[in-house]
C-alpha cells in the first residue's frame, strides 16, 4: 500500500526509489571536490525533485564556507549558498523536502543542502551544506561506532551579508523557537538557521492516540497528521536528487518523512545531510517515494508526496549524513492489538512493525492500542470493564510469557485498559536480569459497558495483638456491584519471626496500580510511559517472570501487615519474606481500602 505524504516546514526532499533500481553493478564514487577548494563566488548546480520523480536541476553560488567546533566539538564546516534559477523559482525557494539534494561544481560533489534560512522576504534562496568530506565517513562507518556531538555555532571565514546585515557567526538551532530567540537576541553579526530536520508524518492514529502521542514525544518533536491513502506509481532507479521515505513505525500506523538521496554507491545511500534523532547505529525502513507537488506558503514552501514499497533500510543516523542500505531488510518489533466490543460483537486488529527502540515501541504500542479501543467501541470517553491479555515473545526468555488483567473505570476504560503496557514494555525492553532480544508483542483486549467490581465491605481480625512466628486471622467479606454480598472469608497471614516489633498497619485493598485518570488521563498515561524503569525487586528472571504474570491484578485482594511509619508501597512490599502479606484471587476488580491497626508484641 501507497501512503499520501505531506511534508512541512523545514528543509527536505522527497526521492523514489524502485524495486527494479535496488541493485548498482559498481560501487565507484563521482569526482569530488575538497572543501579547501570551495570559494565564494563559485558557481554550480544542484539536483532535486519538485514533482514525479524527475531529478531536476537549481543553481547554486557559494556565498562563503562557515567554519564551527572548537574546545570539546569536533571542528566541522558548513557551506554558505544561495539556490536561485527555473527549479527554485517553481518551488518558492529551498523547500521542506530538499534536505540532502547533492550539490556540485564543475561536475565534481561538493555536498549536499542541509539547512535553510527562515527569515527571507519572498523566495527562500539561502541556505546551508554539509561537505561531502563530512558525508562520506559515514558511508563506510562499521557498526558499533559511537556518535560524536553535531556543532551547533559555526564562524563565517568571511562576512556576508542578509539584507543589511553583515554576518559573521552562524547558530544551527534544533526549532524554529530556538532560532526566533537567537534572532531577537539582537546579537551583532550572528543569525541563526535550522537544520533540514524533517517534519515527522503520522497516519492511522485515532485524534486521540494523536494527542497522547504529542504529549509523550514533546512539544520538540513538530508532528503532522495525514490520511492513508492508496496510491500506485513505478518508482525510477535511485540516484543522486531522488526521494526517498524514512520510517520509524510502518503498517497500520506510519512514522516518518521523506529527504534526498546525496549520493548511492552501490546498496548504499548517503541521505539528507543531517540527522534524523542522531542516535547513531539504528535500524529503520527505507521506502520509495513520489512528489505530487510543492505547496507554497507564506512560512515555507513545502513537499507534498507518498510514500511506497519497502526497498531496504536505514543502518546509520549520525550529524553528518543518514545511511541506507538497499536490498537489505530492517529488524523491527513487531505489535499486534485485537479489541472486541463485547456490547456490539465487533472486533478491531491492528498490527505495526516498530524501529527497536525503546522510547518508540513504548509510545507507538500505547497509540495503536488506544487507536484500537477508541475505534471497536465507537466512542471516545466512556465506562466500563476491560479485559486485557498481554503476550510477549524475545530471544532469552524460556518460553512466551503473558499477562492478563481485569480495568474498570466509570469515565475512561479505553485507557484504563492500558496500564498494564508500560511495566510489560519495560520488562521486554529494558529487563535487568537477562539480555533479552524482543521478537513481537500481542495485546488482546475485550470491553463491555458493564460494571465487574467488588467493593471490601468489611475486614476484621481476631486478634489486635500478634507475636513474630504467629498467625494474624483476617475475616473479610465483598460486596460486588448490584449483587447480594459474598460470605465472609478467613485468611491467615503469617508473621515472620524477624518482624519488627512495634505498631503496624494491617492494609487491605486492590493489589493493581492505581492511577488516576480523572484529569488529563493521556498526560496520565504518557508519564507512565515515561517514568525511569526501576530495577526488577526479583533475584532471577524467572522470579521477575512469575512477578509479571501473576502479581498487582485488579482482581487481586493484597492484604500486607506493614511496620508503623512505612508506606505501603514500593519494591520492597513485594518481598513477602520481609513484610507479612497474602493475595486473595477474586472474579472482579476490587475497589476500596480498610487499614486495621496491630501490635507487634
Amino acid at each position: 500500500m501507497v501512503r499520501r505524504v505531506v511534508v512541512v516546514g523545514i528543509v527536505l526532499a522527497v526521492v523514489l526509489t524502485p524495486l527494479m533500481g535496488w541493485a548498482q553493478s559498481k560501487a565507484v564514487l563521482p569526482p569530488i571536490m575538497p572543501l579547501r577548494d570551495i570559494k565564494p563566488g563559485m558557481r554550480g548546480i544542484g539536483r532535486t525533485v519538485i514533482q514525479g520523480q524527475k531529478i531536476e536541476e537549481f543553481d547554486i553560488e557559494i556565498m562563503g564556507i562557515l567554519q564551527g567546533g572548537g574546545d570539546v566539538i569536533p571542528v566541522r564546516h558548513l557551506i554558505l549558498f544561495r539556490a536561485s534559477g527555473p527549479v527554485t523559482d517553481r518551488s518558492g525557494g529551498t523547500a521542506a523536502g530538499m534536505s540532502g539534494s547533492p550539490l556540485f561544481i564543475n561536475g565534481k560533489l561538493i555536498g549536499a543542502l542541509s539547512a535553510g534560512y527562515l527569515w527571507q522576504p519572498g523566495k527562500r534562496e539561502l541556505a546551508l551544506g554539509t561537505p561531502i568530506e563530512d558525508m562520506l565517513t559515514v558511508l563506510d562507518l562499521p557498526n558499533g561506532t559511537a556518535q560524536t556531538p553535531w556543532p551547533r555555532t559555526f564562524a563565517a571565514s568571511e562576512p556576508f551579508h542578509i539584507g543589511r546585515r553583515a554576518i559573521t557567526r552562524v547558530v544551527v538551532t534544533d526549532t524554529l523557537a530556538q532560532a526566533q530567540r537567537v534572532d531577537e537576541a539582537g546579537l551583532p553579526g550572528m543569525t541563526a538557521f535550522i537544520p533540514a530536520t524533517f517534519p515527522v508524518m503520522v497516519s492511522g492514529l485515532s485524534p486521540r492516540a494523536m494527542g497522547f502521542l504529542r504529549q509523550a514525544l514533546g512539544a520538540a518533536q513538530p508532528l503532522l497528521q495525514y490520511d492513508q491513502e492508496g496510491a500506485t506509481f513505478v518508482a525510477s532507479p535511485i540516484t543522486g536528487g531522488s526521494s526517498v521515505g524514512i520510517l520509524q513505525v510502518r503498517g497500520d500506523v506510519s512514522y516518518g518523512g521523506m529527504c534526498t538521496v546525496t549520493l548511492r554507491v552501490g546498496d548504499r545511500l548517503l541521505i539528507c545531510g543531517h540527522p534524523w534523532d542522531q542516535m547513531g547505529e539504528v535500524e529503520y525502513a527505507l521506502t520509495t517515494s513520489d512528489i505530487v507537488t510543492v505547496v507554497r506558503t507564506l512560512q515555507e514552501p513545502f513537499k507534498e508526496g507518498n510514500l511506497g514499497d519497502l526497498i531496504g533500510k536505514i543502518d546509520q543516523d549520525r550529524g553528518p549524513a543518514i545511511r541506507g542500505v538497499i536490498g537489505r531488510m530492517p529488524r523491527m518489533l513487531a505489535v499486534r492489538v485485537a479489541v472486541t466490543d463485547l456490547d456490539a460483537g465487533t472486533r478491531i486488529e491492528k498490527g505495526v512493525q516498530v524501529v527497536r527502540r525503546r522510547d518508540l515501541a513504548k509510545t507507538f504500542a500505547a497509540a495503536m492500542a488506544l487507536t484500537a479501543v477508541d475505534r471497536a467501541r465507537g466512542q471516545i470517553l466512556g465506562g466500563g470493564t476491560a479485559s486485557v491479555k498481554i503476550t510477549l515473545r524475545a530471544k532469552g526468555l524460556p518460553r512466551v510469557i503473558s499477562r492478563e488483567n481485569v480495568f474498570y473505570n466509570s469515565r475512561d476504560v479505553a485507557l484504563a485498559s492500558l496500564l498494564d503496557l508500560p511495566d510489560a514494555l519495560n520488562f521486554l525492553l529494558y529487563n535487568d536480569l537477562a539480555p533479552l532480544d524482543p521478537v513481537d508483542m500481542n495485546i488482546e483486549i475485550s470491553v463491555t459497558g458493564k460494571r465487574q467490581t467488588a467493593a471490601i465491605a468489611e475486614t476484621t481480625v481476631e486478634r489486635r495483638e500478634v507475636a513474630p512466628g504467629e498467625r494474624l486471622r483476617v475475616h473479610m467479606t465483598l460486596r460486588p456491584f448490584q449483587e447480594q454480598t459474598v460470605p465472609s472469608r478467613v485468611i491467615e497471614i503469617s508473621i515472620p519471626r524477624d518482624f519488627p516489633r512495634g505498631p503496624a498497619v494491617l492494609v487491605v485493598g486492590s493489589a493493581g496500580r492505581q492511577v488516576s485518570l480523572e484529569s488529563a488521563p493521556e498526560q496520565g498515561l504518557a508519564q507512565l510511559l515515561q517514568q525511569e524503569p526501576q530495577p526488577s525487586p526479583a533475584a532471577t528472571l524467572d522470579g521477575a517472570i512469575q512477578l509479571f504474570e501473576d502479581y498487582g491484578k485488579n482482581t487481586d485482594i493484597l492484604l500486607q501487615l506493614i511496620p508503623f511509619g512505612l508506606p505501603p508501597e514500593g519494591s520492597e512490599f513485594v518481598k513477602f519474606d520481609v513484610f507479612a502479606g497474602e493475595v486473595v484471587r477474586t472474579d472482579w476488580v476490587v475497589q476500596g481500602e480498610i487499614q486495621i491497626p496491630i501490635l507487634i508484641r
